[in-house]
């Protein structure tokens, strides 16, 4: 098939397995119309807001941010704005020790103490298992100090604190996100390359890719176009300034700061083999499966969830952290790029992520339009509903507003569509879709995860 014009460059020489450079379904104003829209119902002109980023192949087809750089002096959000990017870092700490292991400077299958000598079980731990979160590397601070995250504290200090937790599971045995397993990716980068890893990671690559807005976010140094960071409380809708966090403290995990430009660019020369070779690349976005507690809604890879979207697939990263919120997905098969940068960090950056790449696709997701539910309505939801042989999830009616529980979770608002979806508040593309017997009775809860099929059912069981 002839690759479209303007669609894809000479950079695209990738391996059999990813089919690059098909048009989309939708026109590029089409796209642009149906982007704008979902960022106008996200944000508010007067608040915190988002930048956001839709290409297909080297064509821009949406660019725009909506809300405010600065609250207090109504600077207005702009597309050029830095953000801090939070654990899409993550993605660029892998790729460096993709690099070095390229390099012959290290292998997958080091353990950790051939670098890190002193940490508690490190014979057991190798690179492989902290670039999968599969080392048991625990996140659950074993003294937590009051105000220990605001504090500039260096590597060895951080490190002192990881090596107090005991492991979550035998490493290799099990998977759970771990921030603190990428610290020590961190330290081990420091230790092969002799410099800070922010330094390394500039040098190998940000530089050669000319990522000149893309840096380490220490606080202290001026940042020309930073953003400022807030916070909006879910309940009241309220806006406050983000608490502060030192960015030692997320390091190598999370403190990087870049632009939807700047991420463009790095998605697409990840993916390409303009960072690491193909085979590593390949080795980056296959998941980690068949393990106690990893996820059967997404794969996680070295440093990269892998996700589906309409049947596609879809690499990248999310972040959050103090004032900010971050999204950054690549749909391979057809060259598709969506970026979001968002200074709210209870903004959903994944969520709109998502919706940005169905809209490339040509399948967007519907608008959620919640439509008054009677009483009886919402009396019959209520109860209790199986999600697994461990979790239970509750429906409650509360002041004529229905409420979903999973566990001892949060409790969250859901609303109700025209055709009976039951969504969450805010927006968020799951749902749940009430299955009624002959009689009409609720017997069970039918759960679409992220809006996708085939769904997950949730049979009744009180009352």
């Amino acid at each position: 098939m002839p690759i479209p014009r303007g669609r894809t460059g000479p950079a695209l020489m990738l391996t059999a397995t990813l089919f690059v450079g098909i048009a989309t379904a939708s026109s590029d104003a089409t796209v642009a119309k149906q982007a704008q829209a979902a960022l106008d119902r996200a944000t508010r002109a007067d608040g915190p807001g988002a930048a956001v980023l839709i290409a297909i192949g080297t064509d821009v087809v949406f660019r725009r941010a909506r809300g405010r750089a600065h609250i207090e002096l109504g600077v207005p959000l702009s597309p050029d704005h830095v953000f801090e990017i939070a654990s899409v870092t993550k993605m660029f700490t892998a790729a460096t020790i993709l690099k070095l292991a390229q390099a012959g400077k290290l292998s997958l299958d080091d353990s950790l103490a051939s670098y890190l000598p002193d940490f508690p079980s490190a014979s057991m731990i190798t690179m492989r298992q902290l670039l999968s979160h599969t080392a048991g590397i625990s996140d659950r601070a074993k003294d937590p100090q009051p105000g220990f995250g605001r504090r500039d504290l260096d590597l060895v200090t951080r490190l002192g604190e990881i090596q107090k937790r005991s492991l979550d599971f035998p490493p290799g045995t099990g998977w759970h996100y771990s921030n603190s397993g990428f610290l020590l990716l961190g330290a081990v980068i420091e230790k092969v390359t002799g410099e800070p890893w922010h330094v390394a990671l500039q040098k190998m690559l940000l530089e050669p890719l000319r990522l000149e807005r893309t840096q380490y976010g220490a606080h202290a140094p001026i940042i020309p176009g930073r953003a400022a960071g807030y916070t909006t409380d879910g309940q009241t809708r309220l806006v406050s300034n983000a608490e502060f966090i030192s960015m030692t403290t997320p390091a190598s995990a999370g403190a990087l700061v870049s632009t939807v430009d700047d991420l463009l660019v790095w998605i697409r020369a990840l993916a390409t083999g303009r960072v690491i070779s193909p085979k590593n690349f390949q080795d980056m976005i296959t998941p980690t499966t068949n393990l106690p507690g990893a996820s059967t809604a997404y794969g996680y890879g070295y440093g990269t969830y892998i996700w589906r979207v309409r049947g596609a697939t879809m690499i990248g990263h999310t972040g959050q952290i103090d004032g900010f919120a971050s999204a950054v997905g690549y749909l391979p098969e057809r060259d598709i790029t969506v970026i979001v940068l968002a200074n709210d960090d209870n903004f959903d950056a994944l969520t709109m992520g998502r919706r940005l790449a169905a809209m490339a696709l040509g399948e967007p997701y519907a608008g959620v339009v919640a439509v008054p539910a009677s009483d009886e309505e919402l009396r019959a939801l209520e109860g209790t509903y199986r999600v697994n042989e461990n979790t239970l999830r509750t429906l409650s009616v509360r002041n004529g507003q229905l409420y979903s529980q999973r566990g001892s979770g949060n409790v969250i608002p859901l609303q109700m569509t025209a055709s009976k979806q039951l969504h969450f508040v805010p927006d968020e593309l799951s749902y749940f879709m009430p299955v009624k017997d002959a009689g009409g009775k609720v017997t069970r809860l039918d759960y679409f995860e992220n809006g996708e099929g085939p769904p997950i059912p949730l049979p009744r069981i009180q009352p």
